[in-house]
Formats: C-alpha cells, structure tokens, sequence
C-alpha cells in the first residue's frame, strides 16, 4: 500500500536497475535490505524532475574523511557515499586536451603539490599525480560516474576560470552525461554556463550558486550576490553561501519559486539553523542527523 513520505504519496521503493526501466521521479535514496534503492511517488516523469535534490544533504565533495586518508573529490570519497546511500557534489573542469577533472582549484597545488594549472595539463599528466596524503590519482568525471552508476545522487559543479567564452566546458559536461540514467543536477557560478547549460540539457536541473564572493570586483561580486541574471539564467535552483543566510538576496527568489540549498555546513550545532534558512544543504566534517538515521 502506498505511504506518506514527506507529504508525497510514495508509490514503491524501486532499485537502481528498476528506476533505470522507467524513468521515476526520484523523491528519496535509502538503503532497503542492504540494497541503494530510491523512493518514488510516479512513473513515467521528466528527469528535469528534482524532488530528490532538496530531500537529503548532500555530500560536498563526496563523503570524504582526510583524518582517515580519505581526499575530497576522490575515488573513495565516492564509493563511500555509494555504500552508504548518500547523494553527492563534486566539482568538475577541463583540461588542456578536453578531459574533464574533478578537482575544486584552478591549479593542482593544494591537492597534489604541483603548481600546474588544470588547463595546462592532459589525461596521460593526470595518471603521474597523486592525492595528498594518498596514494589515489586525480579522477575524471567519466571514472567518477562509472563508480557511481546511477546508485546515488550527484551533483556537478561546473567550474571555468578566467574568462574564456568558449563553450568548450559546457559541451563536454553534457556530453558525457548525455547517456548517463541516474539522477544528476548541474549548477555553476558562472551565468553564462547557467544559461548554456539549461539550453544544451533539458533533462537536469541546472542551479546558479553564488555566495559572498570575496575574491571578485565590486561590481561582479553585487551582480553575483543579487543573482540579478537569473531573469535570463532561470535556474531550477540555487545553492548559497551558508554564512551568508539568510539574506534578502535569496529570499526574493524563493519567493519567486526557486529552491534553495546552502553551502557548506560543517557541524551538527549548525545543521538546525541551515534547515531553518535553506531548502537543503551541502555538508563536509560530520555526518547529518538524516543520514545517521538511515544508516543504521
């Protein structure tokens, strides 16, 4: 008999190979008999449905734990979240010969100790390099999914630095998840990749963050605050500086319909004020009340 999950009517507890034969409209990933399964209230929907996206914290970064040698935005910070259900972001660019990269910089110091910006290298100097404080490599977007394989959640933050108008990020982005069957929002600083994206992909919610912007203009930096672009933009959702909530800036856009997620809580003390001011939150550092509850 069908169940109430959050005030939505829940029709079956699906696995991933069901949900790949019908197109559900994810509301909520669990764990049911040890298997990742996804709750679903109908059959047949749009991908552009993203119901799941503001009905647990995601994993800023993947479910990473550098105390336990264990990177941000690397392979096992991933296969992490997967074993334990709990969707997750990550961080995405390109590279001088088009691979896509998930890293956070511009540059591979902070993670790896070379000083090469990500635009300078390729796939065969990605494999030489290591994690700090691991023996993993730099992943790909392509490996990265294939750990995932539509088991939990993701979403992509495209990054672009400087100020190239190529598109060239946009359509490797969408390309390699042209065929992807699992549930997957895209979101970007970056107006213009905001509103490339939601012109090349109409299947997956594309969001705008923004945030205090601390290392932009003047100018820039009101401009991003505001999100005035999103009148051109449209994004499905934005994700917000959690320090900077609440603020009027975001207020008036859920007013006007559009979700908010904040970025990043760090803390349990913190978790109960981010639920309060956001529809949803990126966590890293500790494990949200909901996801202790469902991994018991």
């Amino acid at each position: 008999m069908p169940r109430k999950y959050d005030g939505t009517e829940v029709i079956a507890r699906i696995t991933v190979q069901e949900y790949r034969s019908h197109a559900a409209v994810v509301r909520f990933p669990g764990l049911h008999e040890g298997i990742p399964t996804y709750v679903v209230s109908s059959v047949g929907g749009s991908m552009r449905d993203f119901n799941w996206l503001l009905s647990a914290p995601i994993a800023h970064r993947g479910l990473f734990d550098t105390s336990r040698g264990i990177p941000e935005n690397s392979l096992p910070a991933f296969r992490r979240a997967v074993e334990q259900c709990i969707p997750v972001e990550l961080d995405v660019q390109l590279a001088r010969d088009g691979t896509l990269v998930v890293l956070h910089d511009a540059t591979l110091e902070r993670m790896t100790g070379s000083p090469l910006r990500v635009s300078r290298i390729d796939r065969a100097d990605l494999e030489r390099l290591r994690l700090r404080g691991s023996c993993e490599p730099v992943p790909t977007l392509d490996q990265v999914l294939e750990i995932i394989d539509g088991q939990i959640p993701v979403v992509i933050d495209v990054r672009r630095w400087g100020t190239e108008l190529s598109p060239r990020l946009e359509r490797a982005v969408t390309a390699a998840i042209r065929n992807y069957l699992g549930p997957i929002a895209l979101q970007s600083f970056d107006p213009l990749v905001v509103y490339r994206l939601q012109r090349m992909t109409n299947n997956r919610p594309v969001g705008q963050i923004s945030g205090a912007l601390r290392s932009a203009s003047w100018v820039a930096a009101m401009i991003g605050r505001t999100m005035v672009t999103n009148i051109v933009t449209s994004p499905d959702f934005i994700a917000y500086e959690f320090e900077m909530l609440p603020s009027p800036c975001t207020t008036f856009w859920q007013r006007r319909g559009i979700p908010l997620l904040a970025w990043t809580v760090t803390s349990a003390e913190t978790e109960a004020r981010a639920a309060r001011v956001a529809d949803n939150f990126y966590f890293d550092g500790y494990l949200p009340a909901a996801h202790q509850r469902s991994t018991r």
